[in-house]
């Protein structure tokens, strides 16, 4: 099988004869990830921002925002299940998609906009979430005597940081999934996790989309109840004052310091959706770090080699449970584990301690500059490119079929609406 260069603007051709990777989690799971990621920490943002426009036109703009980013996330699964199949290798990131698609200067540009996102996304998460943590544990003389400033990033950091990377992927999947988890989308970003449940869903387009759509579906319907209680319980006295001095006037912050039931509640729920997309964003980028650094690969060709077979035997002997041969993650090495985890997550925290006045500032940044070119224009350029890149290729040529109807319209206006 050969695959023409995209440089030569020649879409990808995916073989016929590639068999894809088996399912290794189920469509309850996928949709839980999905959900799990799209939450965060625009729960604690999107109040202030919305509170002088009202639920009406709030709840008008969010459903309009849903239509179009869960289609980018379809664009973006058709392409992975084309790329993978066309490359036969059991998973493929963003990064490679972009490059077998756009070419290397595409691939640089998403690459680039990819950790953009994903650290100053990961900047906000701790620093909101470790304030979170202290404000919990405020009653214990320990953490009460903290600086939330200083200590409260890298105490979320550690906890949470060494939980992903002390546990099983499908544990932590497990812990990801509870059902009471609080929902509200951060510009309903999950697209870094879409990838991942390609290659869980063993590239079933049909359940893939399920996921896409119901994952993301989900989280924006209770987010419109969780605005309207929230707007509701505010007092717009105060909301003018702050308006009046210049100041960001923060709903949640209020009701956290009121020191009833209801601000004890709002905290929990805070604190849960922070790290449930802490633990999405943290995985995105650790696969994106793998992948950069060919860990994967490399393990791949030693477990062909029979790496595979000792180390499952190896887990046996320790009273563990065998790894899926299939996993990618799961081969990774202790060594390799910490320093995706390094790469993960010690930069933003550095950010997020040069400076903690930064929470509102990295949710805008990140949205501005990197969401509407990686989740918005990219896809739909990918698209086009293995779609139509050599002049006489027809979606249906592909493995995965048009994941949007009114094909080249329909691209064209994404790229558009992105502008």
């Amino acid at each position: 099988m050969s695959v023409e260069s995209p440089a030569a603007g020649k879409a990808v051709a995916p073989s016929g004869d590639f068999t894809p990777p088996p399912p290794t989690s189920s469509l309850a799971g996928a949709i839980a990830l999905v959900a799990g990621t799209t939450v965060g920490a625009g729960i604690l943002a999107l109040p202030a921002k919305t509170l002088a426009a009202g639920i009406v036109p709030t709840t008008g703009t969010l459903l309009a925002s849903w239509v179009y980013m869960a289609s980018s996330g379809l664009l973006i699964a058709e392409v992975n299940v084309n790329t993978l199949c066309a490359l036969e290798r059991s998973a493929v990131s963003l990064s490679t998609m972009t490059e077998e698609t756009l070419g290397v200067a595409g691939s640089r540009v998403s690459s680039l906009a990819y950790v953009f996102i994903h650290y100053t996304l990961l900047v906000a998460y701790m620093l909101q979430g470790g304030t979170l943590l202290l404000e919990l544990g405020a009653a214990l003389p320990p953490l009460a005597a903290l600086p939330a400033a200083t200590a409260g990033p890298p105490l979320f950091a550690a906890l949470l940081g060494g939980a992903l990377l002390l546990c099983p992927p499908a544990v932590v999947e497990k812990v990801n999934a509870v059902p009471a988890i609080p929902v509200m989308v951060l510009s309903l970003v999950y697209h870094n996790v879409v990838p991942t449940i390609c290659y869980q869903l063993g590239c079933d387009l049909p359940r893939i989309r399920t996921a896409i759509l119901a994952g993301s579906a989900i989280p924006t319907l209770m987010f419109i109840a969780w605005c309207a209680v929230i707007l509701g319980s505010v007092p717009f006295d105060a909301a003018d004052a702050a308006v009046a001095a210049g100041e960001t006037f923060d709903p949640l912050a209020l009701l956290r310091s009121s020191g009833d039931a209801f601000g004890e509640v709002v905290r929990v729920f805070s604190l849960l959706a922070v790290s449930t997309s802490f633990v999405g964003f943290y995985y995105g980028l650790t696969d994106f770090f793998a992948d950069a650094l060919g860990l994967d690969q490399r393990n791949e060709r030693a477990a062909a080699a029979g790496g595979g077979a000792a180390a499952a035997a190896g887990a046996g002997e320790r009273g563990e449970e065998p790894r899926e041969e299939g996993d990618a993650a799961a081969r990774r090495t202790p060594q390799q584990r910490a320093l995706l985890t390094a790469l993960a997550l010690l930069p933003p925290l550095g950010f997020a301690l040069s400076d903690p006045s930064i929470f509102f500032s990295a949710l805008d940044n990140a949205g501005t500059y990197g969401i509407l070119t990686l989740f918005g224009i990219i896809p739909a350029a990918m698209a086009w490119a293995q779609r139509y890149g050599d002049g006489d290729a027809e979606p249906g040529d592909a493995v995965a079929p048009a994941a949007l109807p009114g094909g080249r319209a329909t691209l064209v206006a994404m790229i558009v609406a992105a502008g």
